[in-house]
């Protein structure tokens, strides 16, 4: 047990020098990301018929084609790796499931259960979108971006270069570096829990979306219900991204065993 504890101590503060393709690739799909973002709130938004085509850019093109697309083809197609390493995995399943809900107790207690709730057909739509960019988040941010930076540099500068890249991506929203900050630590704050199982599952489907959720109410964003929809049928198209990086990954590693 003492070695096995000195292993595990010595791994998560190693750190090292070994980057690799994968860093280029986390770098231009942060790009293409955040870029999506900046053009669909700042540009996109502002015009007339902005509506339709700021949800298209920012959850169809950014959050699922570049923030899940990307990372499952990279790792699957031309790695030929699990979607396992990107944290999408049955392994610490059950105790990430219940660490989630001892946190997202302790969150709920503490935010949302001080707020006052919109009525239901305002909720509604908040709740869709916070399920769903929190299922974007939980992959591309700690799946993807964090366990990458992980393998080139290892466990600690990957939680600070992972939350300072987490934080600059909220640019994109137009928000002043005091909230950029802020939003350093939140993003330490999931990365650290995140890295207790390296399951996403330990932060979606209640703790991170809990957390948006929390801000879009005291935002006082506003939706129209039809949105929920909308945002429903993006969270599908992700989940068919992952069926279809996962038969991938099966279907060539039974011809790469039978070769």
């Amino acid at each position: 047990m003492p070695t096995n504890t000195s292993s595990s101590l010595k791994k998560i503060f190693a750190v090292y020098w070994r980057p690799n393709q994968d860093l280029a690739v986390v770098v231009i799909s942060w790009l293409l990301v955040v870029g999506t973002l900046y053009t669909a709130t700042k540009i996109v938004g502002s015009t007339a018929w902005g509506g339709m085509a700021y949800f298209f850019l920012y959850a169809v093109v950014g959050a699922t084609l570049f923030g899940v697309g990307i990372p499952l083809y990279w790792m699957t197609v031309v790695r030929r790796r699990s979607i396992a390493d990107l944290g999408i995995t049955r392994d610490r399943l059950g105790l990430s499931i219940a660490v989630q809900i001892v946190l997202a107790a302790l969150l709920y207690v503490a935010t949302l259960a001080k707020v006052q709730l919109p009525p239901l057909e305002q909720l509604v739509p908040l709740a869709a979108l916070a399920l769903t960019i929190g299922f974007f988040e939980a992959i591309f941010w700690r799946g993807w971006v964090l366990l990458r930076l992980e393998e080139s540099f290892g466990v600690i500068p990957a939680i600070v270069l992972g939350s300072l890249l987490y934080a600059f991506y909220h640019i994109g929203y137009g928000m002043a570096a005091s909230e950029m900050v802020f939003l350093f630590f939140v993003g330490v704050m999931f990365a650290v829990v995140f890295r207790l199982t390296q399951n996403v599952f330990i932060l979606w489907p209640l703790f991170q979306p809990m957390g948006q959720l929390v801000t879009l109410i005291r935002e006082e964003l506003t939706l129209p219900l039809l949105a929920a929809l909308g945002f429903v049928e993006v969270l599908a198209l992700m989940f068919v991204l992952l069926w279809l990086a996962a038969r991938y990954h099966r279907k060539h590693s039974a011809l790469a065993l039978s070769a």
